[in-house]
């Protein structure tokens, strides 16, 4: 079987790529490496060191539309921390930036710090049981 190496980016479809890009180089410290117009529309990305992001914003992308887990397509996108720690750590940069969030939630599948972006994309810190 041939191998993956793990999801190299995610691209989510937004109202607003700028506005999209400026709440996660804010909240993640990621950095806007692409901010381009193509065939398809207004294309931005940016980049950490562990995962990257692209926003795009179709033309038939209404600016009233927001996301809803329930519609096919994305649930929700998580991003794996090491430990309680860090996870604590995520939660009160959340409140410096004054991002709404669940705080930390335990349940049989590990702890979960969920939140929100601008377009009400599902977003969530995760750590498995056996590293919380």
């Amino acid at each position: 079987m041939p191998e993956v190496l793990g999801i190299g980016h995610i691209t989510l479809t937004v109202s607003d790529v700028k506005r999209s890009a400026e709440f996660y180089n804010r909240v993640l410290d990621t950095q806007t490496v692409l901010d381009v117009e193509d065939e398809y529309g207004p294309f931005v990305v940016d980049a950490s060191p562990s995962f990257v992001l692209g926003f795009r914003k179709h033309e038939a992308t209404s600016q009233a539309d927001v996301f809803a887990p329930s519609r096919v397509g994305l649930d929700h996108c998580g991003f794996h921390v090491a430990d309680r720690g860090q996870l604590e750590a995520w939660e009160a940069r959340l409140d410096e930036q004054g991002v709404s969030h669940s705080g930390i939630v335990e349940d049989p599948y590990g702890l979960h710090l969920s939140f929100k972006d601008p377009d009400n994309i599902a977003l969530e810190f995760f750590c498995p049981p056996e590293q919380g």
